[in-house]
């Protein structure tokens, strides 16, 4: 053979060994870096699918734990044979119904067994008692395994045999004090649920809900839900563990869980193999109802390699053509394009603007993968900047509830104690020290049983509002409790303090307060106050404005009495 052909043939040889092999490397290029992109995708999707998902179960678990804190209820359930008491409980059970969103509620005492029940279109109207509870009957079995368990607050999905309903059943346990007087709650219609939060429209990515124990009480597929998990011992549970195809992934799945309860705003990711599938999971916990929600991402559905496949070969054409040209243009198109790419994921990996990631003059298959990474890009910085700022908002919201009385708007008793303690940190350095007024709206309970707890909301307020009006900017006021009020003043000076609680008293008792019926409400305060004193404790200054306080009271009410100072 000629050294021609020869020549030619080792050429031809060289050049499709090389083209192969810068063609399977590009299609790992690209595969990396597409994945790569999904995970930063991925788990901004995950906290976006809790964030859509823990709303309504947030809202409607407020909304029950606040049906048990109702004295009506209390007071019925104590006396259940008492109809006016009856009559008005479930009056009060009438107005929850019409909040939650199933607009239905459910109400079990275990001194006599009744459950009690009311649905959507009203059907039970006037006849909200429905059967008997029984601890030998196994349909009832729920009930009971509530009360033993003793915890505030169960989520478990349930049928509900005699109802003829399947639900996310939300139960709250109904206390008085350390007694349990009965379980109240709600429910959210299964299906309902699952085509709202559980499923997506794209294909290849659902989430699945399951409680401490690994049961799954929410999934796309009902078949693997663990109905009435609550009552039925560890091993019979239908859990995430039986969704994986591997051992050891199932013993990293329980440290993921473990990871993801310690870092509850933490998206927590691990590959799994799940019915013979490689999928992407992502583990969110939810604290405020002790569930987890998993989603999965299907990587052989979102990113099967064969969608690649003609652009590999067009890519591996490009090089193998700008290999037999010459390396500039193979640097110029193909490697400085990629190393760019490359330099667009560590900044969006580190939060940063993509900038310059699509020189002028990249075109063809590589230029528009880097456009649509660009876009794609653009939208996950987009995405995690709004999902920071409902974070943010979401944080604040919870600070403020956390910290503010919801019914005058002023600190409430965990706030003023934290401002109380560092006043007590700086005491010893602070030569201006501070007081404290003690003060109790005169005949509180009368205004509630004459005219109603509305009225009684009423003359908080107007409380709230004089007492914010005749304070400092420095200083602090919070509702202690019941009809109780307590005040942070910035001073050390006893005459001031005298001043302005005898200001107090004569302000509130010369406003003139209405009802919806125009009835002029009769309000007075009495006051005692307490001046801080170095080598006191906080204890023994709030107990000098206590002592204060039930003089003023046991000397006629309306009237203020300064503390009694006890040198150290």
């Amino acid at each position: 053979m000629n050294l021609k052909p020869r020549f030619l043939l080792l050429t031809a040889l060289l050049m499709l060994l090389s083209g192969l092999a810068i063609w399977l490397f590009s299609q790992k290029i690209v595969l990396n870096v597409l994945q790569e992109s999904a995970l930063r995708q991925f788990e901004t999707q995950v906290k976006l699918e809790k964030e859509r998902s823990l709303q309504p179960i947030i809202r409607e678990v407020a909304l029950a734990r606040q049906l048990a804190d109702s004295q009506i209820l209390r007071s019925w359930a104590k006396d259940e044979n008492n109809e006016e008491k009856k009559q008005t409980a479930l009056a009060e059970l009438e107005s929850y119904r019409n909040n939650f969103s199933d607009h239905s509620y459910f109400v079990a005492l275990p001194g006599s067994g009744n459950y009690y029940h009311n649905n959507a279109s009203n059907e039970f109207a006037n006849d909200q008692y429905r059967y008997t509870l029984r601890s030998d009957n196994p349909n009832d079995r729920w009930f009971y395994s509530i009360i033993e368990q003793n915890r505030d607050i169960h989520l478990n999905v349930n049928p509900d045999i005699p109802l003829k309903v399947t639900k996310l059943w939300i139960d709250v346990l109904l206390r008085d004090g350390d007694q349990i007087l009965g379980v109240v709650g709600t429910g959210l219609d299964l299906t309902t649920f699952i085509q709202q939060f559980t499923t997506t429209p794209e294909p290849g990515i659902n989430n699945l809900f399951f409680d401490h124990e690994g049961a799954i009480q929410v999934s796309e597929d009902i078949s693997q839900i663990d109905f009435a998990s609550i009552t039925k011992d560890a091993s019979e549970h239908k859990t995430i563990w039986q969704q994986l195809d591997n051992e050891a992934q199932r013993a990293e799945l329980e440290h993921i869980l473990q990871t993801a309860r310690s870092r509850p705003d933490q998206v927590v990711s691990i590959h799994v193999e799940r019915n013979g599938s490689d999928q992407l999971a992502g583990v969110v916990y939810l604290p405020e109802v002790d569930w987890f929600v998993m989603t999965l991402l299907d990587l052989n559905i979102l990113l099967p390699l064969s969608t690649f496949n003609e652009l590999f070969l067009l890519a591996g054409v490009s090089i193998f053509i700008a290999l037999l040209l010459f390396n500039l243009a193979l640097n110029r198109y193909v490697l400085k394009p990629l190393r760019q790419l490359e330099n667009g994921i560590e900044q969006l990996r580190d939060g940063q603007p993509v900038n310059n990631v699509i020189p002028q003059h990249i075109h063809g298959d590589i230029g528009r993968i880097m456009s649509h990474f660009s876009s794609m890009a653009s939208e996950v910085l987009k995405s995690r900047e709004r999902l920071e700022i409902r974070v943010r908002q979401r944080t604040e919201e919870l600070e403020q509830l956390t910290y503010a009385d919801p019914v005058t708007g002023l600190l409430n008793r965990r706030g003023m104690m934290e401002q109380l303690q560092q006043q007590m940190k700086q005491l010893p350095q602070n030569s201006g020290g501070f007081g404290i007024l003690w003060l109790d709206l005169d005949r509180f309970k009368n205004i509630n049983d004459q005219y109603g707890h509305a009225a009684g909301d009423l003359a908080l307020k107007a409380t709230a509002q004089i007492i914010q009006d005749h304070i400092r900017p420095d200083d602090f006021a919070c509702r202690w409790g019941g009809d109780e009020f307590l005040l942070l003043i910035n001073t050390d000076q006893q005459f001031l303090l005298d001043q302005l609680g005898r200001r107090l008293c004569a302000a509130i008792q010369k406003h003139e307060i209405r009802n919806d019926l125009n009835e002029i409400l009769p309000l007075s305060i009495s006051a005692g106050s307490s001046r801080a004193m170095a080598g006191q404790s906080l204890n023994e200054i709030l107990a000098t404005a206590d002592q204060a306080l039930y003089e003023a009271k046991a000397s006629g009410r309306h009237r203020y009495c300064p503390g009694l100072i006890t040198s150290h």
